[in-house]
C-alpha cells in the first residue's frame, strides 16, 4: 500500500522530471560555488549553502540523499570560508553549524512527511478493507485483505491470521517481510492461552518468557500481538502482529482501535465465508435441478436451456425433469416455483425430488400435479406457488400432458392444449389432455421468463419474433436462438428466470 502512494504520488509530476530531481541540491550548490568564485574576497554567500539539504528535504524520500548533500555543503562551506575569502573562524564555525542545524531539519521534516504518507496509507487500506466488507470478497480474498491491512496500519515485520478449528488454530493468510520465516502453519491452543483469551494481549520484551518467547526468537522477533476476531457467534480465531523491536509503542487507544480493526476483519471474514456456503448450497441445488437430461430417448430428441435473472442468484425457482420410464416413453415436467433464492429453490428441489417419486408409481400427469399441490399447500407459506406443466410422451408419438397454471408449450394445437388448472398450492384440479405426434413435431415448454420479457422501454417481447427463433433448423438450434432473441430484447436485463425444454419426435433417430 505504502509503495502504492508513493506511486501515485510520482504520477503526478512526469517521469524525466522525478529522475533528475536528486540532481538539484547539488546544482544549487554548484552554483553558490560559482557565485563565491566571482565575488571579492571581502564578500561571500556560501552561508546560503544551507539551502541544499533543505531542498533535497523537500524533493526526495531518501534519506542518504539528505545526508549526502548536507555533508558536501558542509565541506564546501569550509573550503570556501577557509582558503577562498579567509573569513573569521567564528563566522566559519557558526556557517558550518547553520548548515549541520538545516540538515538536522531536514530529516526532521522529512521523518514527519514519511508519517503523514504512512498514517494516509494505513488510512487508505482501512477504507479499502471496509469498502471490500461492504462489497463482499471471497474467502481466501478475505484473508488476504485482513493481513495485508493488519501490516499496513500496525507497521509490523510479519502478520497472520489463524481460524480456530477444534484444539488447533490454522493459518489462513499471512504477510511479512522477506527475511523472516514463515510463521507456524498450526498452533495448539493449549500452548497459546493468551490467543482466545478475548481481549488483544501483548507480549513484549518483558513478558517474553512465556510460550511466545520460541516462536519470535526463531524469527528475530522482538514482541507481537494477539488480536482477537470475534464476530456475532463469538470468536472465531486470531490475528498475530509481531514486530522487530521489544515495544511496538502500542497506546491505550491503539489497543482500543485494534479492536475495532479486528471486528471489521472478523465480519470480513465470517461474511465473506456465509457467502461461499450458500453459493456451495446453491450449486448442489442447482445441479439437482438443471440435470441435463440425454440427448436422446424413447423416439425423442430432448434439449434444455437455463438462464438465471441475475449474475448473482445464479439459481431461482425454475426447473425441468426428464424421466425415462422403459418402454412406455419419456416422462417430463417444467415448474417455476415463486420467487427466488434459497427458499424457491429448496422448494423445487423438494417438488422434483416428489415428482420422480411419483413417474416412479405410474401416476399420470395430472394425478402427479394433484399431489404436488397438496406437497405445495403444506411445505410452503401462504402466498407461495408453483406453476408446473407435466405431462408423458410414448414412442408411437402419443402425448398426456396436464397444467397447473403454466403456459401450453409451443408446438401444440387446440386438440392437444390441456386447460390451465390453478397453480400448485392452491387447491388446483389440472386434467389430463391427450393428443398424437407426428415425426419432426416438436414440443418447446418455457417458464415465463421467455414470454414475459420486457426491452428498456417496458415492452413485452413480441411473439413473432419468438416464432421466427422457432423457424431454426434443428432442435438445439432453435432453442439457442429463443435464449439469443430474449437476451436481445431485453438488453441483458432479465426480470426473470427462463428454463427452455424441448422435445422432438424422432423415432428414426
Amino acid at each position: 500500500m505504502q509503495e502504492a502512494l508513493d506511486d501515485q504520488m510520482a504520477s503526478r509530476a512526469p517521469s524525466w522530471w522525478l529522475s533528475r530531481t536528486w540532481i538539484l541540491p547539488y546544482v544549487l550548490i554548484a552554483g553558490i560555488v560559482v557565485s563565491d568564485l566571482l565575488l571579492p574576497p571581502s564578500q561571500s554567500v556560501g552561508a546560503f549553502l544551507v539551502l541544499a539539504p533543505l531542498l533535497a528535504g523537500r524533493l526526495t524520500t531518501g534519506r542518504d540523499q539528505v545526508y549526502i548533500s548536507g555533508v558536501v555543503a558542509l565541506v564546501f562551506g569550509f573550503l570556501l570560508g577557509m582558503y577562498l575569502h579567509e573569513i573569521d573562524p567564528s563566522q566559519l564555525i557558526l556557517r558550518e553549524i547553520l548548515i549541520a542545524l538545516g540538515t538536522m531539519f531536514a530529516l526532521l521534516n522529512q521523518g514527519a512527511y514519511r508519517r503523514e504518507l504512512s498514517a494516509f496509507g494505513r488510512a487508505a487500506e482501512t477504507i479499502t478493507l471496509a469498502a471490500s466488507l461492504a462489497a463482499g470478497v471471497e474467502p481466501d480474498q478475505a484473508y488476504e485483505l485482513v493481513v495485508r491491512s493488519a501490516r499496513t496500519l500496525y507497521e509490523a515485520a510479519a502478520v497472520a491470521v489463524y481460524r480456530r478449528q477444534g484444539d488447533t488454530m490454522v493459518a489462513l493468510a499471512e504477510d511479512r517481510e522477506a527475511a523472516i520465516p514463515r510463521l507456524p502453519s498450526k498452533l495448539e491452543l493449549a500452548s497459546f492461552p493468551a490467543a482466545l483469551s478475548g481481549r488483544p494481549e501483548r507480549v513484549t520484551g518483558r513478558s517474553l518468557s512465556g510460550p511466545e518467547a520460541p516462536l519470535l526468537e526463531a524469527r528475530g522477533l522482538g514482541s507481537m500481538l494477539w488480536l482477537p476476531l470475534i464476530d456475532a457467534g463469538g470468536q472465531t480465531g486470531v490475528i498475530l502482529l509481531a514486530w522487530r523491536q521489544r515495544d511496538p509503542r502500542l497506546s491505550a487507544s491503539d489497543l482500543e482501535a485494534s479492536v475495532r480493526f479486528a471486528g471489521l476483519g472478523a465480519r470480513a471474514i465470517a461474511g465473506s465465508e456465509r457467502a461461499q456456503a450458500l453459493a456451495e448450497v446453491l450449486h448442489q441445488i442447482q445441479a439437482l435441478l438443471l440435470e441435463t437430461p440425454p440427448a436422446w430417448a424413447s423416439g425423442y430428441r430432448i434439449g434444455v436451456r437455463y438462464q438465471s435473472a441475475s449474475a448473482l442468484a445464479e439459481i431461482g425457482g425454475d426447473f425441468y425433469d426428464v424421466v425415462e420410464v422403459g418402454a412406455e416413453g419419456v416422462a417430463f415436467v417444467i415448474a417455476d416455483a415463486r420467487g427466488k433464492g434459497v427458499e424457491a429453490s429448496s422448494l423445487a428441489a423438494v417438488l422434483k425430488g416428489a415428482y420422480r417419486t411419483l413417474v416412479g408409481e405410474g401416476a399420470g400427469p395430472a394425478a402427479i400435479l394433484s399431489r404436488m399441490d397438496r406437497l405445495v399447500a403444506r411445505e410452503s407459506g401462504d402466498e407461495d406457488f408453483v406453476t408446473a406443466l407435466a405431462g408423458r410422451v410414448y414412442p408411437n408419438g402419443r402425448v398426456v400432458m396436464a397444467s397447473a397454471g403454466h403456459p401450453v408449450p409451443f408446438g401444440l394445437g387446440p386438440p392437444l392444449a390441456p386447460t390451465i388448472a390453478a397453480p400448485l398450492g392452491l387447491g388446483t384440479r389440472p386434467t389430463d389432455a391427450f393428443g398424437l405426434l407426428r415425426p419432426g413435431q416438436r414440443l418447446i415448454c418455457y417458464t415465463d421468463g421467455l414470454v414475459e420479457a420486457r426491452n428498456a422501454a417496458g415492452e413485452f417481447i413480441e411473439l413473432a419474433a419468438l416464432e421466427r427463433a422457432m423457424a431454426a433448423g434443428s432442435l438445439d438450434e432453435v432453442l439457442d436462438q429463443l435464449v439469443a432473441t430474449v437476451e436481445r430484447h431485453s438488453e441483458g436485463r432479465r426480470a426473470d428466470d427462463l428454463a427452455l425444454l424441448g422435445l422432438e419426435y424422432a423415432p428414426e433417430a
